[in-house]
């Protein structure tokens, strides 16, 4: 069905919009100076869409949520980070095994309503279901904007569960003591210098474990990672403990190799997550992980009165709002503003 619309532009000028919209088929639009050009567009487009020969290759019908994963996951998947492949195969293995059978065009909302209730049915966290959902919504906005295989993400139009006020965890130094005591006994004999680097640089694990000795400048005391989580290259200073972790791991390395060697080149992080883990228990630390080190090092860096810019820099943010979840921990610039109110009160 066609509609017509008349617009006046600031001069005077008048033109006109035509829309044809027909269930199954994208909406067409053009703007014509006549009425009468604007039916004859419409009467030739609805006629090609009725006779199948308008826009055929527009998306393809029988395109299935298996078939875009795989496309995805040789085009896109592989120009990111190992640590973040490995965390979406993951989730694609979910989506594959669970609607992957079905074509692009037929997934609804229905479909996606009911994984979200069964996922808070069985008592899953909110924010791994927020996980779950925004995987497959990439996956299906990859389809619309890269592949044309769709006109809408279906995800868009599904409520998520309410996220919990957010909260950063970290390390008491009690608790730190304890973890350092059990890192050092570790069977993994790399674990000890792993966490340290960790708690002194706030880098990911994954930054971590793909250092290189070329990376390190013992001279300038220095550590380059190309390529962050955000796309962002970062220099970071070798400070204290750390350097001389740092100088000890590179003695007889080439420039080539690990700081942190690859037991199982298939699941490089495998013996370190299983250390630290065990770690962690042996230390009898709950609620944390391995990412805690790093709200370690900026709610450090906030209690010692460093400003969220300097914080933003050296944890490599790309928005000072990432940074400003560890603002609540400096008080003291409230405290003075407070006592001044506190002055005019008692006064």
């Amino acid at each position: 069905m066609a509609t017509i619309q008349q617009y006046r532009a600031k001069d005077g000028t008048i033109s006109y919009r035509v829309r044809v919209q027909r269930k199954g088929t994208p909406t067409q639009s053009a703007t014509f100076p006549t009425r009468k050009e604007c039916l004859r567009w419409a009467t030739m487009v609805e006629g090609d869409i009725i006779a199948g020969r308008h826009f055929p290759d527009k998306k393809s019908p029988s395109t299935t949520l298996t078939e875009l994963i795989q496309r995805y996951q040789q085009d896109v998947l592989p120009r990111k980070q190992p640590e973040t492949q490995e965390r979406e195969r993951y989730y694609h293995h979910f989506w594959n095994k669970t609607l992957g059978h079905k074509r692009l065009t037929d997934i609804s909302k229905a479909d996606i309503v009911k994984v979200r209730n069964d996922f808070l049915a069985k008592g899953y966290k909110t924010s791994s279901i927020h996980r779950y959902l925004m995987v497959l919504s990439h996956l299906l906005n990859t389809a619309i904007r890269d592949y044309d295989l769709l006109e809408t993400n279906v995800v868009n139009a599904v409520r998520k569960p309410p996220l919990p006020p957010g909260r950063v965890r970290y390390l008491t130094d009690e608790e730190r003591s304890r973890l350092l005591t059990e890192c050092r006994r570790s069977k993994n004999t790399r674990l000890y210098a792993l966490v340290i680097l960790a708690m002194y640089t706030g880098l990911r694990r994954g930054n971590l474990l793909r250092l290189r000795r070329r990376d390190i400048d013992l001279d300038t005391r220095t550590l380059t990672i190309e390529r962050t989580k955000n796309g962002l290259p970062l220099v970071l200073p070798l400070v204290g403990e750390a350097y001389g972790i740092a100088e000890s791991l590179c003695q007889q390395l080439g420039q080539d190799a690990h700081l942190f060697p690859h037991a199982n080149e298939t699941k490089p992080l495998w013996s370190y997550v299983k250390a630290f883990d065990y770690a962690m228990k042996r230390a009898k630390i709950e609620g944390a992980s391995f990412h805690t080190l790093r709200h370690c090092v900026g709610s450090y860096l906030v209690q010692a009165g460093v400003d969220l810019y300097t914080v933003s820099r050296i944890l490599n943010h790309k928005s000072i709002t990432m940074t400003a979840r560890y603002s609540h921990l400096q008080t003291d610039h409230l405290r003075v503003a407070l006592e001044k109110v506190a002055q005019r009160l008692s006064s």
